[in-house]
């Protein structure tokens, strides 16, 4: 599966100390993948408990390449051969 998607949730601000600027602090919650039959599928690493967060997610999108000097954390291990196109076929009653 390709991930397609990082999905955010925004749960505070902070304050740049050189610049004064108010930025949003966010926290990756999980991703969202294109499967090999191109359906999209969900995957949710956590949820946030801060009382900042209005319960409100956004979907950033995934670049092949990362500007220079940026870092990307390690991403979630692939599913087991042959559970990849089981699980995005599978029919959910949600």
């Amino acid at each position: 599966m390709k991930r397609k998607f990082e999905i955010l949730a925004t749960v505070g601000t902070w304050t740049d100390a050189t610049t004064g600027k108010k930025n949003k602090r966010t926290v990756a919650v999980g991703s969202i993948y294109e499967s090999t039959h191109g359906k999209l599928v969900m995957r949710i690493d956590a949820i946030p408990v801060s009382p900042d967060w209005s319960g409100w997610l956004q979907l950033k999108p995934c670049f092949p390449e990362l500007p220079p000097g940026r870092k990307v954390s390690p991403g979630m291990p692939a599913a087991p051969e042959g559970e990849q196109d089981a699980e995005a076929d599978e029919d959910r009653p949600f």
